[in-house]
């Protein structure tokens, strides 16, 4: 009795629990022991996405016994078309957040810089996108390729059919993305709702197409053309080189303020049009 707790005799593995239990566990330690070697730093970002690439490596052989493409990331030709489509939804979303900004008067640009010629601020450009590569991969893989996974097979049985396990899944991974950005600077419940949305809003095309790459496309440029390129804040934070100086003068409500667009309207109405982009790219390339 006290082994069919642990253990599902007919998959031959643990159960779905406490598979989440032992790769959160091994990845929360990890966070901890990166913040131990480099702080808080940008760095902090990289050494988590190539943690967890481990970690499902780890869990593809020792813990889930899964083809290790099961958690979204076969890396083929479909894969990368995906992957760049998913990075033009990003970095369309974010741009129509902006235009309408800027056609309400709520921001003004004050510089554009393109002093490419300084390496510093090239290096720091290119930087940015590593780091955010870095938090787009490890965030995707942890919340939609591993969290979504194996909740929904844990729903999925006597109590809820496997359409509804994808709900409760969705739901339960997408409140937890939500609730770790609480604790980023000028943090509020209002960002935490939103950013939990956005957490739907990547799961879908997961969900769909059985694959991260387009949710991993959509969160790298959302947060790259966000704060480097439009200079806004991403979850609380500025980046330190910027291609546009700006000044956000429009109402909290919309804008988001000093959190950025995701604690304010602005937000939702970036990821309606995410949303919406990959309806048609998924009715178009997958055969929805």
């Amino acid at each position: 009795m006290l082994k069919r707790i642990f253990y599902n005799a007919h998959e031959v593995r643990l159960r779905s629990f406490w598979r989440i239990a032992i790769i959160s566990s091994l990845l929360f330690s990890l966070m901890l022991l990166f913040t131990l070697i480099s702080g808080s730093g940008y760095g902090f970002a990289i050494l988590l996405a190539v943690a967890m690439i481990f970690l499902l490596w780890f869990a593809s052989a020792k813990v889930d016994k899964r083809p290790f493409p099961e958690f979204g990331l076969s890396l083929n030709r479909t894969w990368f078309r995906d992957f760049l489509a998913g990075s033009v939804m990003g970095a369309t979303a974010m741009g129509v957040i902006v235009m309408i900004s800027l056609t309400m008067g709520w921001m003004v640009v004050h510089d554009i810089q393109l002093n490419f010629l300084d390496l510093s601020f090239t290096y720091g450009l290119g930087f940015t996108l590593a780091v955010m590569i870095g938090v787009s991969v490890w965030e995707e893989t942890y919340f939609r390729g591993y969290l979504i996974t194996n909740l929904r097979e844990g729903f999925s049985g006597r109590f809820l059919s496997k359409s509804n396990a994808v709900i409760v899944a969705v739901i339960i991974s997408s409140s937890i993305f939500g609730l770790l950005h609480f604790g980023n600077p000028n943090a509020s419940w209002i960002s935490t709702l939103n950013i939990s949305i956005a957490g739907l809003v990547f799961a879908y095309p997961y969900i769909v197409t059985k694959s991260l790459a387009i949710p991993v496309g959509m969160h790298l440029t959302w947060n790259y053309f966000q704060g480097a390129v439009f200079g806004l804040p991403v979850s609380g934070n500025q980046f330190e080189q910027m291609l546009m100086v700006v000044e956000i003068t429009g109402p909290d409500a919309f804008t988001g303020g000093t959190f950025g667009p995701e604690a304010g309207a602005a937000g939702l109405l970036g990821l309606m049009v995410l949303l919406t982009l990959n309806e048609v790219y998924i009715t178009l390339f997958h055969n929805k």
